[in-house]
């Protein structure tokens, strides 16, 4: 009759306890992230529904008015307008249309995001961005600018030329661009607002499932090294 013993090694435990640690950190991490999203999404129902806040004088602070449908009044930009650049719809590359709308009554701006436009046939080839209309009301939702995973070097300087393309939106290095200040979010024009682009504003990215589902394979990762562990580490005599 076979006896068996563990004795797994001390570089394996080291390296299993490492592996198992790293996982359910991970995996806990994860739904941290999860649980942050169920709150925005909450918070995004919830000020959905309110009022329309009118933008003007005040510049509330946008954790305040994150989600909160607005209207602004003012004019069109349409000389200095922004193309944010490495924009998907539908996998096909294209860029966001950022339209700075100066406020009336006051020395400020807001960038208007009036959607998504295809790639032109290459780089050079800039989009005509023409606007009929340079005085307008606009309903949207304030948002703030999408971020990057990887922020390059200059990522946040516009480059030459009208309208300048940009890969990351700052808003100071946009009001540097443009001689006046605007406000540190945008505003994701809705169905109502005339010449604008494709606007597909769904909070896809607000969905608490996907961070839960990778925090289950974290935590299958930490069970899979504990299986592989005990199984090399059991020997028979």
């Amino acid at each position: 009759m076979r006896d068996y013993s563990f004795k797994p090694g001390l570089t394996a435990s080291l390296i299993t306890s490492l592996a198992i640690s790293l996982f359910i950190l991970l995996g806990l991490w994860q739904l941290h992230r999860a649980d942050e999203k169920k709150g925005l999404m909450a918070l995004h129902q919830q000020r959905m529904q309110d009022e329309p806040l009118t933008l003007g004088a005040e510049e509330p602070n946008l954790e305040d008015i994150r989600y909160r449908r607005v209207i602004v009044s003012g004019e069109y930009d349409v000389e200095h307008q922004f193309l944010l650049d490495n924009q998907v719809h539908r996998q096909s590359p294209g860029y966001q249309v950022l339209t700075p709308l100066r406020i009336a009554g006051v020395e400020t701006a807001v960038l208007v995001n009036r959607g998504w436009i295809p790639l032109g046939a290459s780089r050079d080839e800039r989009p005509d961005l023409e606007i009929r209309h340079r005085n307008v009301q606009v309903t949207g939702t304030v948002e703030r600018f999408p971020g990057v995973g990887l922020k390059l070097e200059g990522a946040e300087t516009p480059g030459p030329g009208w309208p300048a393309v940009v890969q990351l939106v700052d808003p100071a290095r946009i009001g540097e661009r443009l001689g006046y200040a605007v406000l540190p979010y945008q505003v994701l024009a809705d169905e109502t607002v005339a010449e604008a682009y494709i606007r597909d504003w769904k909070q896809a990215r607000l969905d608490p499932g996907k961070n839960q589902g990778y925090a289950l394979q974290w935590f299958l990762f930490a069970l899979v090294a504990l299986v592989l562990y005990v199984r090399h580490g059991i020997k028979s005599s």
